[in-house]
């Protein structure tokens, strides 16, 4: 009969080493997954801000365009979009929305979780996070 195994010497060492790799792996999965929840919270706030913005003022027009810019800038979120949907807009031609009508902002960020590096190509996988809020027109138009 062959016997392999000669002795036990450096088996440690051994398990250590596997250990060590499986954790190095699971914790780079949790930082990559970091990066997705925080950009989650942030394009979750700009809805907020917008929406806020939305229904104090009564309308969809430059001013929140420029407010949802400023935000993205500050946040370098370049590529989010900005859509208001469901909504009903008073007559006249401007995108005024009357007292108590409702609305939903969607706000969208296309981004890439990157999972590895070859050479200079990072290889990742594309997704879009999104966020939609709803919000009520706070002010008359006559």
């Amino acid at each position: 009969m062959v016997r392999f195994r000669q002795s036990e010497r450096g088996e440690a060492y051994f398990d250590f080493i596997v250990k060590f790799v499986i954790t190095m792996c699971v914790a780079a999965t949790f930082i990559s997954f970091y990066d997705i929840y925080v950009k989650h919270q942030n394009v979750v706030a700009v809805a907020k801000r917008v929406t806020r913005a939305i229904e104090i003022s009564g309308a969809n027009n430059a001013t929140v365009t420029a407010l949802f810019n400023q935000l993205c800038a500050d946040m370098k979120m370049s590529g989010a979009t900005f859509n208001v949907v469901n909504v009903s807009y008073f007559p006249g031609g401007v995108r005024r929305i009357q007292l108590r009508d409702s609305f939903t902002v969607v706000v969208t960020y296309p981004m890439q979780l990157r999972m590895a590096r070859i050479g200079n190509t990072p290889l990742g996988i594309p997704i879009t996070l999104e966020a939609k809020l709803g919000g009520m027109s706070e002010v008359y138009w006559r």
